[in-house]
């Protein structure tokens, strides 16, 4: 080959990956100004390394040439392939981690209410089309109940009988008054929970219908202003958007200015006013009208504002534990978990994404189960914030983190206040202090407004422990330190 064409390839080489290395840089660069997530110094950094760098490779490729630059050339050009891999990688990275915070991170949330066409046992009806000459019996609690409605007589037309509560609708049921039922999958949980092998039940068809959740906006801002936010555990692995019972139930709020985070726990019996229905039931019940009949409940119960809800399932924590590499959390009690016998020391105990949740589930270990499960609860809080926060982790593990939350919770916290948050944690590196209380209250057997059938547990507030609350959390919005004495955890 001769010099003219070795040099004709040369330069069609270099002017490829010259194309390619300042694309990648502009693409990078566009993504970070974009989200707006790297504080200025950083950015700064972030400019020198994406654009002024490789701005210089590329012209240094179209100098003169000089047999004594030529094995400097060589070295450039090898230089460059790294750079373009190495940009590719951050390529990748960036658009998965701003993909994922669009996908979720918007401010208007939404729940999954399921149906279900529920017959006794002992009936002949094994699929929706066998019901098509039969009696249905429905209670039209949701606004969108209707649209239930129109979906099933798609499949059938049977004859309706309308309820209005749904203690008469399963009572009617069991004593075969009605062949089937239209319900919400919760409602049934609770029927089911309290069924005999007298009057046993089946699903024959299941359906979905999506909902949104219009949550009222604050407009804080997250870097400046306390905030809070209401942690929804539910106690499932499906899917996340499904409204269900709230066995979790956590208050954070957080201020920003001082660099304080107050963990409230609310027990999941507590009797608590639904605000929608003005009507007693326990909290976890609120959970099944869907995360907005909650927060309402939470915010005529201590009094404040809730500006965010997070709303996650058993895959959300086992995920991101998981990613992490596990997390160190304190124990106040040795104990033995109920279902799979992981033991936990007094102490702090570095645990895995499956010991994890059990940690935060188990209460029948304990004397005091409901107020010590709530504890823990906390305390993992605390121990995953501190992970997070207090390490490289968020840089080492971002893209694992990613992969494992991916559907497994939800949110109304929206891209540019997460990322508001990112850049103020790179920017400040502040150390949080993580405080933590449990609203407490005694032993008590009450009529729900969601099974009327019978009394069920509930745990009746105690009214010393709702205004200490009120007052630690005014504390923290008024940017006054919290002293661990006034807490009492």
């Amino acid at each position: 080959m001769n010099k003219k064409k070795k040099l004709k390839i040369l330069t069609v080489f270099l002017i490829l990956i010259s194309i390619i290395l300042l694309l990648l840089s502009i693409i990078n660069t566009y993504l970070i100004v974009k989200y707006d997530v790297l504080p200025f110094k950083y950015l700064i950094i972030f400019l020198i390394v994406v654009i002024l760098i490789p701005s210089l490779l590329v012209l240094s490729n179209f100098k003169r040439k000089n047999k004594r630059k030529k094995k400097l050339k060589v070295f450039t050009i090898a230089f460059e392939i790294i750079y373009i891999v190495a940009l590719t990688i951050a390529l990748f990275y960036l658009s998965k981690t701003f993909s994922f915070l669009d996908s979720f991170a918007n401010r208007l949330g939404y729940d999954i209410k399921n149906y279900y066409v529920v017959t006794l046992e002992c009936n002949e009806f094994d699929k929706i089309e066998d019901v098509k000459d039969s009696t249905m019996g429905f209670v039209k609690e949701a606004d969108n109940f209707n649209k239930a409605l129109d979906i099933l007589e798609k499949k059938v037309k049977p004859e309706y009988t309308e309820y209005n509560n749904h203690d008469e609708l399963f009572k009617d049921l069991y004593d075969k008054k009605i062949d089937t039922v239209l319900v919400i999958d919760s409602y049934y949980d609770l029927f089911q929970e309290n069924e005999t092998e007298d009057n046993k039940t089946k699903i024959i068809y299941k359906f979905s219908i999506k909902e949104k959740v219009e949550v009222e906006l604050r407009n804080s801002n997250v870097a400046k202003e306390p905030f809070n936010i209401y942690i929804s555990g539910t106690d499932s692995y499906g899917k996340v958007s499904d409204s269900s019972r709230s066995d979790v139930n956590i208050i954070a709020s957080i201020n920003p200015v001082t660099n304080e985070i107050l963990l409230v726990n609310i027990p999941r019996d507590y009797f608590v006013t639904l605000p929608s229905y003005n009507a007693k039931d326990k909290l976890t019940h609120a959970g099944i009208y869907g995360v907005k009949e909650s927060i309402g409940a939470l915010e005529k119960l201590l009094d404040i504002k809730i500006d965010y809800y997070f709303k996650v399932n058993y895959n959300a924590l086992v995920g991101l534990i998981d990613a992490v590499d596990g997390v160190d959390v304190y124990s106040e009690y040795k104990f033995t978990s109920g279902e799979k016998f992981y033991t936990f020391q007094k102490g702090y105990n570095h645990v895995n994404g499956d010991q994890a949740l059990e940690f935060v589930r188990t209460r029948y270990a304990f004397v005091d189960g409901d107020r010590v499960r709530g504890e823990n609860q906390q305390r993992m809080i605390k121990a995953i914030i501190d992970k997070m926060t207090g390490s490289t982790v968020l840089l080492r593990k971002y893209g694992t983190i990613l992969n494992n939350l991916e559907g497994s919770f939800l949110t109304n916290i929206s891209t540019n206040e997460i990322t508001d948050l990112v850049k103020y944690q790179l920017d400040k590196m502040p150390s949080w202090n993580i405080t933590s209380i449990s609203l407490n209250g005694k032993d008590g057997i009450e009529y729900v407004y969601s099974y009327k059938p019978s009394p069920l547990y509930v745990m009746i507030p105690n009214e010393d422990t709702i205004n200490n609350a009120q007052e630690i959390l005014k504390k923290l919005k008024n940017g006054e330190k919290l002293l661990k004495e006034e807490i009492n955890e």
